[in-house]
């Protein structure tokens, strides 16, 4: 099995919480589920959790959860959060897991070019703490271009719903998201 992970964030200043999600996907299965993400897409450029109303959420959460992918999901708690310093902590846990279960290439979204030196510069950090092997990369691709980052989107809405006290998306996906709870600080 050859995988890929597909790493998107999500965070709230105000419950104090940062959501670093991996959709890592068995690349056989890849394009037939870009087909299924393009079909899941109403309008627009791409699909973002965050503009769908809650109808559309629970049609995303079946589709999602029956999508042949695992989700990992870091949540990172710190009041005050500072998102920057969260990610890194969400990344210190999420990329030797990545690389356990067989990942040797990550795509995370594409954010601004700081940023994503910011991550490049995260995973070389991670690297000289040998917490991941020099055979781990990253790459950057923008959300509208690969479908299959709008999983990791959907996973982080689905968490980030729950933080907010909202669990029933976080029911309906079942077991095809795993949590791992992080202190940001």
């Amino acid at each position: 099995m050859f995988v890929h992970p597909y790493v998107d964030e999500s965070y709230d200043l105000a419950v104090g919480v940062y959501i670093l999600t991996a959709s890592v996907v068995d690349l056989i299965d890849a394009e037939d589920i870009r087909c299924t993400m393009r079909g899941l897409r109403r309008g627009g450029e791409k699909l973002h959790w965050s503009k769908e109303p809650p109808h559309r959420r629970v049609e995303l959460t079946k589709a999602f959860s029956s999508l042949m992918v695992h989700n990992v999901v870091v949540i990172g708690s710190s009041t005050p959060l500072f998102p920057e310093r969260a990610r890194r902590k969400c990344l210190e846990v999420l990329l030797p897991d990545l690389e356990v279960h067989g990942a040797e290439i990550v795509t995370f979204e594409t954010r601004q070019k700081h940023s994503n030196k910011l991550d490049a510069d995260m995973v070389d950090a991670c690297r000289q703490k040998r917490l991941i092997t020099p055979h781990i990369r990253i790459t950057f691709a923008p959300g509208i271009s690969e479908p299959l980052l709008w999983i990791p989107d959907i996973a982080c809405g689905i968490a980030l719903a729950a933080e907010r006290g909202n669990e029933s998306y976080l029911h309906q996906a079942g077991d095809c998201i795993r949590i791992i709870r992080i202190n940001a600080r």
